[in-house]
């Protein structure tokens, strides 16, 4: 395998960075040191994901405090999810205690008449209303009636509360009267402040992300304070939303930020290969074993301030991912019309799918892959885990009799539904928003995406698809690559026309640089500058990096808009938000060349696969720069396999990753 070396930073190769990935069914490992590249997998533990990663480093052979741990937590993710945060009061002002439950009234089904309720992710019972109103100016209306807040810490006794999301109107204006609610707070709760969490216009999504940071903050607290004690390495980072790392002290206070903490990690590493390889038009396909995780990239990864997670929206800066429950243990079923269906529930890293021998009884997408001969018999996942193709073979019989299927007739079945719901993912960050798959390539990664990566390509009319090195561990490999980096933000409406907009904007960024040093403190900053701009009476806005003209910000902002909606409108421009990325600025991680080999590559064996008969086997530690095989074709490697099928044409490039490309077999 090759090693991994930093450009310009010799210090570098005296440490040890190990990035990890916890992952619903593998908890995924890559170590640099000054020898290279090491990369490790190990089963999930989710009942207390800290335990398979001090197994991974046992089993590494590492010493937890020589290194620099670099983690992608889902905890947080989990917690929402699965609805098991810890028991939270949101406090607002007195008759808006409904905001998280009305929402926005929008109708996801906007032509179903009898569309199913959703279920309500907060109780009434735990909304508090209390006197006291800033205006839209943030000046005071009504002051906070001192009886209501001393009555507070009573009300959390009561109500059993670990945590208190505090939301007022315009407190990005006007913190007042959150510091005052919190001042009474009792010292024993977490508390979770809306102008700390999300200093941004639109009650809602402030009041929604506050409150999740506050409902899963105390988990994510306790979780990486334990990891720091008993692992006690070096230095402790995580991976967040926006695609940096934080130091682990403060993240507890950020919970909300590591949302999509695992998958920024392989958007990070992806935008790396692409620079590398002069491709800056990608579509990103992530398949673990329990979720698909999709983007755009046209150069850098699109943000967003509009996630959603579980149906709650958060309105910090992430990165922009689609994620769908499709992975290598999405249980297959059948419905009630008696057609068999994929996902979403998985099994999980326990018991995991039929084949991993403990004691899943529904076939997975994996099994599918073992019973169809594109995992080979005798593979090995995670380079050791022995795989039982005759325990699957039984499920897919058991599961493709009522159906009049053969267990290999079943198993394809499930392939192509799962297939399409992966496609159908794909093209929600492309044709979906304008862009037409066939001007990217596909760059596939995750422990399962190289079995599907060409059938999805063909489906969507691409011809290219990378498979990158490390491609079975990749957003572990991402976690290496992000910079140490925070989002700052504060919402002020200023006509791009004043005359005093220029200054007011200055003033605001240097508040929020303020802001980003105080946070980060003894660190070495450097800053980026946007804005949130829209045209007077839009409900949306467009994000675009500040110019030193105002000329330029407005020319920009017409161009946006152009791209986005394909016109422009002949209203007057202002501005929203102004935002800062305070960042550390650091080397970037660099795959070195290979030397290349006139060597013939030799199968290293052969086994069945349905469809294309006998196939040849290829080691990919065994491929070397210029080397090229088509199709039909396995390539295996400890992290993933990689399905070759007939029509495609593989070729290694000067750095070890897989250039696939589709050929006219006529």
């Amino acid at each position: 395998m090759p090693a991994l070396v930093i450009t310009n930073s010799d210090s570098y190769n005296a440490a040890m960075f190990l990035g990890v990935d916890t992952g619903g069914t593998f908890t995924d490992f890559v170590l640099f040191d000054s020898s290279g590249l090491r990369f490790h997998k190990e089963l999930s533990t989710p009942e207390d994901p800290s335990r398979a990663i001090e197994l991974g480093i046992v089993n590494l052979g590492l010493n937890a405090g020589d290194l620099h741990l670099i983690h992608g937590s889902t905890v947080a993710t989990n917690a929402i999810l699965e609805r098991k945060g810890v028991n939270t009061l949101f406090i607002t002002n007195r008759g808006l205690e409904d905001v998280l439950t009305i929402g926005r009234q929008t109708r996801e089904e906007l032509y179903t008449l009898t569309p199913a309720a959703k279920a309500d992710w907060i109780a009434r019972r735990d909304c508090l209303g209390l006197s006291g109103r800033m205006d839209a100016n943030g000046f005071e209306i009504e002051p906070v009636d001192i009886q209501d807040i001393e009555g507070l810490a009573e009300i959390i006794v009561q109500g059993g509360y670990r945590a208190v999301a505090v939301c007022q109107l315009f407190s990005f204006l006007n913190e007042f009267h959150e510091q005052q609610i919190a001042k009474a707070l009792p010292e024993d709760v977490f508390i979770s402040l809306s102008h700390q969490v999300l200093a941004e216009y639109r009650e809602y999504e402030r009041g929604a992300t506050t409150y999740l940071n506050a409902y899963v903050g105390p988990l994510v607290q306790r979780y990486l304070k334990r990891l720091a004690y008993t692992l006690r390495p070096k230095h402790l980072f995580v991976m967040h939303s926006a695609g940096g790392v934080m130091a682990a002290d403060s993240a507890g206070a950020q919970a909300v930020k590591l949302a999509l903490s695992g998958p920024a990690g392989g958007l990070v590493a992806a935008e790396a290969i692409g620079r590398q390889l002069g491709e800056p038009n990608l579509l990103t396909f992530d398949m673990g074993g329990t979720s698909t995780d999709v983007a755009l990239i046209q150069g850098k990864a699109a943000m967003t301030t509009e996630s959603e997670i579980a149906g709650i929206p958060i309105g910090l800066p992430m990165l922009d991912i689609h994620t769908i429950g499709a992975g290598g243990g999405s249980l297959v079923w059948i419905d009630e019309a008696g057609l068999p269906q994929v996902g979403p529930e998985s099994a999980g890293a326990s018991p995991g799918p039929v084949c991993y021998g403990q004691g899943g009884t529904t076939p997975a997408v994996t099994d599918a892959n073992l019973v169809l001969g594109r995992i080979p018999p005798m593979a090995r996942m995670a380079g050791r885990m022995e795989l039982d193709r005759e325990a699957a073979l039984a499920a897919f019989d058991a599961y493709g009799e009522p159906l009049g299927l053969s267990s290999e007739e079943a198993a394809h079945a499930v392939i192509r539904i799962a297939e399409e719901h992966m496609v159908g993912a794909l093209r929600v960050v492309s044709v979906q928003r304008g862009h037409n798959p066939e001007d990217f390539s596909l760059l596939s990664f995750g422990g399962a995406g190289g079995l599907h990566a060409c059938a999805l390509a063909e489906k969507l009319g691409m011809s290219k698809v990378i498979f990158p090195l490390a491609s079975g561990a990749f957003s572990a490999l991402g976690m290496l690559a992000g910079r140490q980096q925070s989002e700052f933000s504060r919402s002020r409406r200023i006509a791009i026309d004043d005359v005093d907009a220029p200054s007011l904007l200055q003033a605001m960024f240097a508040e929020l640089e303020q802001e980003a040093a105080s946070g980060m403190q003894g660190l070495n900053l450097s800053y980026e500058r946007r804005l949130d701009l829209r045209y007077v009476g839009q409900g949306f806005h467009l994000t675009v990096a500040m110019q030193d003209e105002m000329s330029g910000l407005i020319e920009s902002f017409k161009t946006a808009h152009r791209c986005a909606y394909g016109h422009d409108l002949g209203r007057p421009i202002e501005i929203m938000t102004a935002r800062v990325t305070a960042f550390v600025d650091r080397p970037e991680l660099e795959f070195p060349q290979l030397s290349s080999s006139d060597k013939e590559i030799e199968p290293s064996g052969y086994s069945a696969v349905y469809g294309a008969g006998e196939v040849p086997h290829l080691q990919r530690s065994d491929l070397r720069p210029g080397c090229a095989f088509s199709g039909p074709a396995l390539i295996l490697e400890d992290t993933s396999t990689l399905w070759l099928p007939d029509g495609w044409r593989m070729q290694a490039s000067v750095h070890g990753h897989l250039l696939l490309e589709r050929y006219d077999e006529h």
